[in-house]
Formats: structure tokens, C-alpha cells, sequence
């Protein structure tokens, strides 16, 4: 059976994307950097899934990905000064990892810390309303997929793509948990850069 496919911006795409986190589906979506493969963050047949189709074990975390930085909090111990450097790099394209809160979904946690996403993109800004946990789409070991076709040839097993633009480069992550806060992957611009070395 063939996955749904929507465009991000069609009328149906909002209901679809809710009764898939309802109901243990797998989704495809776009963010501002690229695609991501996820679902229920707490739903352990989804997560499963997405751990077979990316051949990931049970020990490597997830990214919890949230439609708005006032939601942080809920899942991630946030103190003032993070709290500065977060409302001025989110919503963008970082990966922060946190001090992982009490309401954190162990999917997303690894050694105390939290994974977390607010992307910009319209897809998350007018239709996401509940955390979602993702990954990028890929096989093990290769690029992320940015083309739509190739997503759908390569995974059929999903229940629901929704398309939009993506640039194809993968987010930025830094770890903020420890001082000096660490660059892990990507690059920053040059006033993300200075914003961390102030603090």
C-alpha cells in the first residue's frame, strides 16, 4: 500500500497529520532544512518502525520536534541565560540539546539530555500542534532525500508524506548543557556564533 501524499498547504493536510499522531502512524514532512521520518513520540509501535526503516537501535535518541519555543519548557529544563540564546536562535534551523525534563518522552533522551527542534516552516507554523518526534530521511549511512519521488520510491512503508520545500541541508546542533556551549554539527552564522560566545 502506497503512502497518502499531501502538499503541506492542501486543505485536508491538517486533519491527515493528526489522526496519523493519533493513531501510531508514520509521516514524512518537510522542515526549513530537510525532511524528517517520525510520529507519536510515545507511541512505541511508531518509533519502532522508524528505527527498522532507518536500521537504528533502540539506544540512539530521536529529535523532539515542537511547533513553538514556548513549549520548551515543558519537555527540557531551561534556565534564563539558555532561555535567551533559545528564543533568539528558535524558530530556525538548530538542534539544541537540553537538560531533559521530567516530561521529557524517553525517545528523545540519551545520558540526561534532550534533543529539540522548532522549525521554520510553514508546515509547523499554521499546522503542528503536538509534539512530533523525527529523524532525517535517509537510509543508514547515506544523504538525507530531498526529492519527493525518491522519497516516495524509497519509503513505501510510511503511512503519510506531506511535501514542501526543504533547503537539503541538515540543522545545525549544539550542545547547551555543558560551558562552553559545543558546535556538534553543521555551522553557524556569524551573529549565532557571537550570541553563544557572549554567553
Amino acid at each position: 500500500m502506497m503512502p497518502t501524499v499531501l502538499a503541506y498547504d492542501h486543505p485536508d493536510t491538517a486533519s491527515a497529520v493528526n489522526m496519523a499522531l493519533e493513531t501510531g502512524q508514520t509521516l514524512i514532512f518537510p522542515t526549513e532544512t530537510v525532511y524528517g521520518i517520525g510520529g507519536n513520540p510515545w507511541d512505541e509501535r511508531t518509533l519502532n518502525h522508524v528505527r527498522r526503516l532507518k536500521d537504528r537501535t533502540a539506544d540512539q535518541p530521536f529529535t523532539l520536534h515542537l511547533w513553538r519555543v514556548s513549549e520548551i519548557g515543558v519537555y527540557a529544563s531551561v534556565d534564563s541565560s539558555i532561555g535567551d540564546i533559545i528564543d533568539q536562535l528558535l524558530p530556525g534551523p538548530y538542534t539544541l540539546l537540553l537538560p531533559a525534563g521530567p516530561k521529557a518522552p524517553p525517545s528523545a533522551v540519551m545520558d540526561g539530555k534532550i534533543g529539540i527542534r522548532v522549525p521554520s516552516h510553514p508546515f509547523f507554523d499554521s499546522l503542528v500542534r503536538r509534539p512530533v518526534f523525527a529523524t532525517s530521511v535517509n537510509r543508514h549511512g547515506q544523504p538525507p532525500l530531498s526529492d519527493v519521488g525518491d522519497i516516495i520510491e524509497s519509503f513505501t512503508e510510511v503511512d503519510l508524506i506531506i511535501t514542501g520545500d526543504v533547503s537539503g541541508e541538515s540543522s545545525a546542533i549544539l550542545d547547551l548543557t555543558t560551558k562552553p556551549y559545543r558546535i556538534l554539527r553543521g555551522t553557524l552564522s556569524e551573529s549565532a556564533r557571537q550570541l553563544l560566545e557572549q554567553e
